[in-house]
């Protein structure tokens, strides 16, 4: 039996956004398509009872969609070229398109169906109309995003569509920008600001009122971040951070709306969501649901999930998932949820009486893989704490062998490794490496003091990267320490930039959209916020430049020795290509041995989300410049 290949990537199926009613359940899949590996097959599926989920639409893009009343299920698809989008009403009993409605000038996406029969939409307001294609002005910060390319004079606004009517209308003013919203019991609360020329870092929260069509101001911005919002009881609830203690990524506090102002119901420290990273989670989904007046929630915890529920006072574990969740809802009382675990990607899955029943099973084919299990290895980091990493073994592999072995770094910082199916690890396992990763300093899942690496990158968490690599060593006799590579993403990139300036312990290094030089990050999309948040300094401060520069991987550029392949989007906007571009040249400039390959049109996501055909190609570099520096 064979191991998991790079070209299985066009035989995987992600599952998520799951909606659910009474009787139905309703997700999305996505998968390469056969016929053109630039492009998704995204497929709308349906599920009753226990039954496997069945396919009810099949599209070339990715669809918008909102579960109705009456057994109907509306969804959007956009033709770009024409500025158009088609509404779709499809009836779930006998999965007939029943109905089509086409909105002109407009590119939206269905959300939710309103107490009214009207559907809300979510979409893109240019406050200039008739932009030129040769050209473009820049007037104002953020200009452009990571996920949307030019973002300048460009706002994100709600509508709602009476389709029996056809009458599209504006929610919010023409600045506003939205970021979040929950529709709970025909109440609309959303997250944004109104804003010329320099965006503001932290969102007000806003109620909107259908009976007047007004917007009513409920928590000015600039003063939280803000999670999620659940009416419990017909009080209004909110998970929100300050960010005063540890930033901008400090975990948030329950308050309660009151008197016009938040007051404190529970101190927390846990995130939102999933944070245990993997590369089959195209699709997605929310962290977050309100049933029976109970706010439900799941959260990183170290290397797994765990889903919670508040009830306005106190917090409650439901159940612990080892692996990691992508969406969530109730149908009646059922729970039903998409999640992975360490040896499969997403199946649909119910939660009942204390029981998990598996409901789907895609991805059959990897019952013809060997899919290698996690080996997990206790150690002491390098401040003595007691902590955790995983091995995969090569595939095939025999006790007594000398095996290379490849050392991964996961992005954030604040994000985790754990018990996640990973289909790039296991394509490096299936080359015949070991592959090996932790959770160091600045990781999420063990609270904030343990995430906090402002100010401190290139230190503890360089620091604890060495140490589970002695350990590696020590308790793995067969990985051959002549033999080790080193790899990561984003923040993961920032760290193998800094290992190979600062160790020849490494033969080879791949570095993937990565993080040179502090201060020209400021030019990403978060960067006025997160580089000033992350370096703990403001770049014009008097040390600020010197700051910056220390915890720079360019500033050590010399020392490297380490052949490296950088690999980058030239439509990354989060770390963008000049970041590549300077460490590539550095390297080339002193001789080592370096390449960089730019993918065209991708952006930041490009090995999670990105084009099927760039992201095998992505795999092919990886594996080939392990081979061609730790096979000779």
């Amino acid at each position: 039996m064979t191991g998991v290949t790079t070209h299985d990537l066009l035989n995987l199926s992600n599952t998520g956004a799951l909606q659910a009613n009474e009787q139905y359940a309703v997700m999305l899949t996505a998968q390469p398509e056969a016929s053109d590996h630039r492009l998704y097959q995204w497929n709308l599926q349906y599920q009753t009872g226990h039954q496997s989920p069945r396919t009810l639409v099949t599209v070339n893009q990715r669809p918008g969609f909102a579960l109705g009343k009456n057994d109907l299920l509306y969804y959007s698809t956009v033709d770009k070229q024409k500025n158009l989008t088609t509404v779709h009403e499809v009836n779930l009993k006998n999965c007939y398109e029943t109905n089509a409605w086409r909105i002109t000038d407009h590119q939206l996406v269905v959300n939710q169906q309103l107490a009214n029969g009207e559907l809300l939409l979510t979409g893109k307001h240019k406050l200039v109309k008739g932009l030129q294609e040769g050209w473009h002005d820049v007037n104002e910060v953020p200009y452009w995003s990571n996920d949307e390319g030019m973002v300048n004079e460009t706002r994100h606004h709600l509508w709602t569509f009476n389709y029996h009517e056809s009458e599209l209308f504006d929610l919010v003013p023409e600045t506003f920008d939205v970021s979040d919203f929950w529709y709970q019991d025909d109440r609309l609360f959303l997250t944004g600001v109104a804003y010329r020329d320099q965006r503001p870092f932290q969102d007000g929260l806003y109620e909107y009122r259908f009976s007047d069509h007004q917007l009513t101001k409920l928590v000015a911005p600039h003063q939280y971040r803000f999670d999620a919002v659940a009416l419990l009881n017909n009080q209004l609830f909110t998970l929100a951070s300050d960010g005063n203690n540890y930033g901008m990524r400090q975990n948030p506090n329950f308050y309660r709306y009151h008197d016009k102002q938040l007051d404190l119901i529970k101190a927390s420290d846990v995130n939102i969501g999933n944070i245990v990273v993997n590369d089959v989670n195209v699709v997605g989904g929310n962290a977050t649901t309100v049933h029976n007046d109970q706010f439900y929630f799941y959260s990183t915890i170290q290397d797994h999930n765990e889903l919670y529920r508040f009830d306005g006072t106190d917090v409650t574990k439901v159940f612990t998932w080892k692996g990691a969740l992508n969406s969530f809802t109730f149908r009646q009382n059922e729970l039903l949820f998409t999640a992975v675990t360490s040896q499969q990607p997403q199946q649909l899955y119910c939660f009942n009486d204390k029981t998990f029943t598996q409901l789907s099973h895609f991805n059959r084919f990897l019952e013809d893989r060997e899919v290698v299990p996690l080996h997990e290895l206790a150690y002491q980091d390098s401040t003595g704490r007691p902590a955790k990493g995983w091995l995969l073994y090569p595939v095939g592999y025999q006790s007594g062998q000398k095996y290379p072995a490849v050392l991964e770094v996961h992005g954030g910082p604040r994000a985790a490794y754990g018990l996640s199916f990973f289909h790039e690890m296991q394509v490096l396992a299936n080359a015949g490496y070991f592959v090996f990763f932790t959770n160091i300093h600045g990781s999420e899942g063990q609270g904030d003091e343990y995430a906090d690496l402002r100010g401190k990158y290139g230190q503890v968490d360089y620091n604890d990267l060495m140490s589970f690599t002695d350990a590696v060593l020590q308790n793995t006799p067969d990985v051959d320490e002549e033999r080790l590579g080193i790899t990561g993403g984003s923040y993961g990139g920032f760290m193998t930039n800094w290992v190979v300036g600062h160790t020849n312990h490494f033969k080879a290094a791949v570095s993937e959209r990565s993080i040179a030089n502090w201060s020209s990050m400021m030019i990403s999309d978060i960067g006025p916020e997160f580089v000033t948040d992350q370096m703990d300094d403001t770049l014009t401060a008097d040390q600020g430049m010197d700051h910056y520069w220390f915890h720079s991987p360019l500033r050590y550029v010399q020392n490297v020795k380490t052949p490296t392949l950088f690999l980058h989007s030239d439509h990354d906007y989060r770390c963008p290509i000049p970041e590549g571009y300077q460490m590539f040249q550095a390297l080339k400039l002193q001789n080592v041995p370096t390449r960089m390959v730019v993918f065209h049109g991708s952006n930041h996501d490009l090995s999670r989300t990105g084009r099927p055909d760039q992201r095998m190609h992505r795999l092919k570099e990886v594996v080939s410049w392990f081979n061609q520096y730790l096979k000779k």
